[in-house]
């Protein structure tokens, strides 16, 4: 602690500070400076001890870093939670000594005007209990960069179309569309073209912007003075939201409405070293998002499929009826990443819509009219075909030869 202090007092000297500004800044004597500005700084050989604490370190700063004002009542009960068996005098020094060293540390922040900027990344929560059934879980997020106000949403893929739905969610939820959305080096959102020597915006996501008037920009992988405002909430979001969920068997459904309502909760409080909350910026900052267009992108990605003799297509396993004037036909599917909600065209005709059922395979599921349609075919076609009635042949006259003779006047020649 007092090298770290020495060294500031020797950081705002170089930066041409005089004695009393640096004692104002450091919320010390000037006498007290000047014995740090003396004194040479210098490694002191210290005797470790390991503590109980060490452990949960990590964990205490993430929350002290957002609000190092953060109920240490509070603090332990999450710690006891995660099996800290420690006393809470030890955690309030150490949450004093962090506190204190956050309220003096000069923070050098990257700050966009309202509506220009947000930041968009992914968070991987391995693999959870899904309604019962172990599945990969994954949170995206998008934070606005001037007000600092986060969307989540959990998924079970990270894949194009799943990615291009969560942003038209976000822009729906933030009622509007930044100016520019910056990534990392997500393929779904850049590839490295090795033929041009450069990255270059996948052809989904370009087209995604294209509707809503964005411009994707790449940065550099976890470098804090581009994307570290995503990166800082993502560790919030583990730490105060993800950890009171995890291990459970969680509902989608329910998990994401917990996780906005938890948005809406923390989004009153002040953000360190804004003196505002993210509600009170997001007011602001609203008015110079871009209006959302009249129609939202249609990300569902599209699957031809083949209508079988028994009028059904095949779609993640299962099988679907469709009207029997299309078998033998191809129609295309699109389906929604996050709702599985299907919906089946013949080029611009909307045919039906169902949800794909992904917990069993090889099930069959008729429309009562589809099936009725189906039957009323196949009797006609199995129906014999009638034959043409022939037309009754005369009755025939038997006579004798000598009749047909005396017929043609035969009989007459030969007497």
């Amino acid at each position: 602690m007092l090298e770290l202090r020495m060294h500031e007092a020797k950081m705002l000297k170089g930066q041409g500070k005089k004695i009393w500004q640096i004692a104002e800044a450091l919320g010390k004597s000037e006498r007290t400076v000047h014995y740090y500005l003396s004194e040479p700084t210098r490694r002191r050989k210290k005797r470790e001890y390991k503590s109980k604490l060490d452990p949960f370190k990590p964990y205490i700063d993430t929350i002290l870093e957002d609000d190092p004002a953060f109920n240490r009542e509070v603090l332990l009960r999450n710690l006891r939670k995660q099996q800290y068996d420690g006393g809470i005098s030890i955690l309030r020094d150490y949450a004093a000594q962090k506190a204190a060293e956050i309220n003096i540390k000069a923070v050098i922040r990257f700050e966009t005007e309202p509506g220009f900027q947000a930041q968009v990344d992914w968070k991987v929560l391995n693999t959870q209990l899904i309604n019962g059934k172990p599945q990969k879980l994954y949170a995206f997020t998008m934070v606005l960069g001037y007000s600092r106000a986060p969307f989540v949403i959990q998924t079970t893929s990270m894949d194009q179309g799943t990615l291009l739905r969560c942003h038209v969610l976000a822009f729906q939820y933030f009622g509007g569309v930044p100016a520019e959305i910056l990534y990392d080096n997500m393929k779904s959102a850049f590839i490295y073209s090795a033929a041009e020597e450069q990255w270059k915006v996948n052809k989904h996501l370009f087209c995604l912007a294209r509707h809503y008037g964005f411009t994707p920009r790449r940065c550099r992988v976890r470098r804090p003075q581009t994307k570290g405002k995503v990166e800082r909430f993502i560790h919030y979001y583990e730490n105060n939201f993800w950890i009171e969920h995890r291990g459970g068997d969680l509902s989608m459904d329910k998990l994401n409405e917990d996780v906005l309502a938890w948005i809406r909760q923390i989004s009153g409080k002040p953000v360190q070293g804004l003196n505002e909350s993210r509600d009170q910026r997001f007011a602001h900052e609203k008015s110079f998002l871009t209006p959302l267009p009249t129609e939202a992108f249609d990300c569902r990605p599209a699957e031809q499929v083949r209508v079988s003799r028994e009028s059904m297509i095949r779609v993640r396993g299962n099988w679907y009826s469709v009207p029997p004037r299309y078998i033998g036909t191809q129609l295309t599917v699109r389906l929604d990443p996050l709702s599985l909600e299907a919906e089946v065209f013949d080029g611009s005709i909307a045919l039906r819509t169902f949800v794909v059922n992904i917990d069993e395979r090889n099930r069959r599921y008729y429309l009562a009219e589809h099936q009725r349609a189906l039957r009323t075919l196949w009797e006609k076609q199995s129906r014999p075909k009638r034959r043409r009635q022939l037309q009754p042949e005369p009755d025939v006259t038997i006579r004798s030869p000598y009749q047909y003779e005396k017929l043609f006047g035969l009989q007459e020649a030969v007497s």
